[in-house]
């Protein structure tokens, strides 16, 4: 509840001052530590391509590998309406230092881990260069097996074992 609570307060802040303040990156970021299955629980956005269509998007499931360059190889999957998963790969490229990060694929020119402890929750932070700066908070947090839907239990058929 407390964890709740600390993501909510966290997206308050993002959501007022995105684009207005530095945001921090995690202090001795760990990438060994940060690799896992995550689950996006969510998102806050000034981008207008994610507000036009954040009614209809689904939270995805992330498979987080570090690579031995630095940078993270991404597996998202979306539950589809029809039962299925929908699968998308991308690599975020290591920035100047730990933590930091960019996807010229999704016009990311900055991620940041604002904060983790790895195993509970996570912030990222994400600069979107399109015609002008867009920024996002966006919170992601691992959740219990015995909490999984039937969408997402599907989409993690591909994630290794």
């Amino acid at each position: 509840m407390l964890q709740m609570l600390l993501i909510s307060w966290v997206f308050a802040l993002l959501r007022v001052s995105l684009g207005q303040a530095q945001v921090p990156i995690q202090a001795n970021f760990d990438a060994s530590q940060f690799q896992g299955i995550w689950y996006v629980v969510g998102v806050v956005s000034d981008d207008q391509g994610f507000l036009d269509s954040k009614d209809n998007l689904k939270m995805p499931v992330v498979l987080v590998t570090p690579l031995a360059n630095g940078d993270l190889a991404l597996k998202f999957g979306y539950s589809t309406p029809d039962g299925g998963c929908q699968k998308t790969d991308t690599t975020f490229t290591k920035g100047a230092v730990d933590g930091q990060f960019s996807n010229e694929a999704m016009a990311q020119t900055e991620i940041r881990v604002a904060s983790t402890d790895y195993k509970h929750f996570t912030v990222l932070y994400m600069e979107t260069q399109k015609g002008g700066v867009r920024t996002s908070g966006c919170s992601s947090t691992p959740v219990p097996q015995s909490c999984f839907l039937k969408g997402p239990r599907r989409c993690n058929s591909w994630c290794p074992k």
